[in-house]
């Protein structure tokens, strides 16, 4: 018995811990298994930041990082006849991705999203060389002065907030700010990307953030309201992919990116995903300068924004050109049209009367069948206004029953929501539609006054889906349905009965269900619920039902199932509920 006791439990363990465990392993093949093998697969992990990752249009990847690593199955096909496949998978948050690779047994998972290199990840993880200079700038709202000392920046800060995203070196050099400057200085968080905390900055005022120069021109470009402040600049070793410390890649890895294929392959990349006139001038301020340099650094990236300046200046004042142009030359053929018209008016009189003669035949025409689709809605209306008179005259009777029993309060409350129910009887019997929620709000109505009528011998309950609440119904279109279901199905044969009333969206539109279920010992019919009452409500909704499907294409369809003491009727109601929308707005 042990045994078995110790086999089960392995066997649940398997079941709850390694199956999943290993559904979620990516295909990441060691790089001697690729190798002996001339093929295999490494999976990327990426979180999107335009230009570097990120999907076009289509969802199809593109950017520097994308084509660089998709660069690397090309080079180990020349190099090493080797047949790599790189699958790319998408995290979504980008301090979720470095965890992965540090705690991965899976040599063949790497990670790309614009990594920067610094001494205490190399503790961690493995770096491919760097392939792209690394500067963190410090940004802020362009409504904040240029600081050009610290001293400044120190009695500004104060009164600022910070912005980072977590797990970055841009949180990392923020932190430092605060540490040395305002130990006070509040800072959120944003777990989207870079142009994210941007956006911040931009829309408020005494905002700043660090972030790559490179992200700071692309979104430069985008119209954010930055400025670059040109203190506390910080340069590392650079940008890579980064994989696991166990990984065996190391080798074929630092061969492709310091091979001079790739180092021309990524200025290439950089020119065509920044632009030829700002690549240069990115490339050149994040490099590591001396302090004769600094200024000449700065300065290019001033003069990247001029250039960045002056193009959308040329550009609107392009496009005024253009408009300009266009509307003289659509002046011109108005013109044009206008004479041509004038000219041959006089030899086409008589075409264009009888021409109109016909259009105000054809709008006569319209108008009869206007007239006629008003005139049945003016039928709908008188017959949605007709209620079964014994309904309130037994209303009328409980009031009167409560006020002799001296039930002071019930009374009152049944006053309350009888007059409740008639006004909203009365402003709904105006309308030709109404919504869902206001049908099912009239039916709780009537049916709580019919429920203190008959006190523990009626349940009920009213239910509405989310997706059907703004759906449109006949004004009272359940109102009689309900009732003969309740009188001729219910209270007048068993002791106590339930009623149920869904409304819920389906393929063909909206689908309403009345449920009526009896339950004690079957009963004679009792005074004032014999079928003539159903009968005269049935005779009312379906000459309505038959009235508006004379006159929509869509039909309302009518069903009923009976089955021992459970009826179910429904009711299909087309959405939306007519061919012609505009008949059925009130008249103002």
């Amino acid at each position: 018995m042990p045994l078995i006791k110790q086999l089960a439990c392995c066997l649940l363990l398997f079941l709850c811990v390694g199956i999943p465990a290993s559904a979620q392993q990516e295909s990441a093949d060691s790089w001697q298994t690729v190798r002996t093998r001339q093929a295999g697969t490494i999976t990327v992990l990426w979180d999107r930041i335009e230009p570097f990752i990120y999907p076009d249009a289509r969802g199809r990847l593109m950017g520097v990082e994308y084509e660089l690593m998709e660069g690397f199955k090309t080079f180990l096909k020349n190099h090493y006849q080797v047949n790599l496949e790189i699958r790319w998978k998408e995290i979504g948050n980008f301090a979720q991705i470095y965890p992965r690779i540090r705690d991965t047994k899976q040599a063949g998972l790497f990670a790309v999203s614009y990594y920067s290199i610094t001494d205490e990840r190399k503790k961690e993880v493995r770096f491919s060389p760097p392939y792209m200079p690394d500067l963190n700038i410090l940004v802020t709202n362009s409504q904040e002065p240029t600081f050009a000392t610290t001293g400044e920046f120190r009695s500004r800060i104060t009164g600022m907030h910070g912005y980072t995203q977590p797990g970055t070196t841009m949180e990392t050099d923020l932190k430092k700010i605060r540490e040395n400057y305002y130990p006070s200085l509040p800072i959120s968080y944003n777990t989207k990307d870079d142009y994210a905390i941007l956006g911040q900055v931009s829309g408020q005022t005494g905002a700043f953030a660090y972030v790559p120069v490179s992200i700071y021109v692309v979104a430069l470009q985008k119209g954010y309201k930055i400025k670059r402040q040109r203190l506390f600049d910080i340069h590392r070793e650079g940008f890579a992919a980064i994989y696991p410390k166990n990984s065996d890649w190391e080798e074929p890895v630092s061969e492709y990116f310091n091979s001079a294929e790739c180092k021309f392959f990524v200025n290439s990349l950089i020119r065509k995903y920044l632009g030829p006139e700002v690549a240069p001038v990115i490339l050149e301020v994040s490099v590591p300068q001396d302090d004769s340099g600094h200024t000449a650094d700065i300065d290019l990236l001033t003069k990247e924004r001029e250039i960045v300046t002056q193009r959308l200046t040329d550009a609107a004042v392009e496009l005024q050109q253009q408009q300009s142009i266009r509307n003289m030359t659509l002046l011109l053929l108005g013109c044009l049209v206008l004479f041509a018209v004038l000219l041959y008016g006089r030899v086409r009189i008589k075409q264009r009367m009888n021409r109109l003669l016909k259009q105000r035949n054809q709008l006569i025409s319209v108008q009869n069948t206007q007239i006629e689709q008003m005139n049945h809605m003016l039928k709908l209306k008188v017959l949605q206004t007709r209620m079964n008179p014994h309904f309130l005259f037994n209303s009328l009777n409980s009031i009167q029953y409560f006020i002799v029993a001296n039930d002071r309060k019930v009374s009152l409350q049944y006053i309350k929501r009888f007059s409740s129910f008639l006004r909203k009887l009365i402003r709904f019997g105006d309308e030709v539609q109404i919504t869902v929620q206001d049908e099912a709000a009239l039916l709780k109505e009537y049916l709580w006054l019919e429920q203190t009528r008959f006190p523990g011998q009626l349940d009920y309950e009213v239910t509405t889906d989310a997706s059907a609440v703004a759906m449109q119904v006949l004004p009272l279109l359940t109102h009689s349905l309900v009732e003969k279901v309740l009188y001729n199905e219910i209270i007048s044969h068993y002791e106590k009965g339930t009623i149920s009333i869904i409304f819920r969206a389906s393929d063909s539109g909206l689908s309403v269900t009345v449920n009526g279920k009896g339950a004690g010992a079957p009963r004679t019919p009792i005074p004032g619920s014999e079928d003539t009452t159903g009968r005269a409500d049935e005779d009312t909704l379906i000459k309505r039902v038959r009235l508006f499907n004379k006159q929509q294409k869509q039909k309302i369809l009518l069903t009923r199932e009976a089955a021992g003491n459970t009826v179910t009727a429904r009711i299909e109601i087309p959405q939306p509920l007519f061919d012609h929308p505009e008949l059925a707005q009130p008249e103002t």
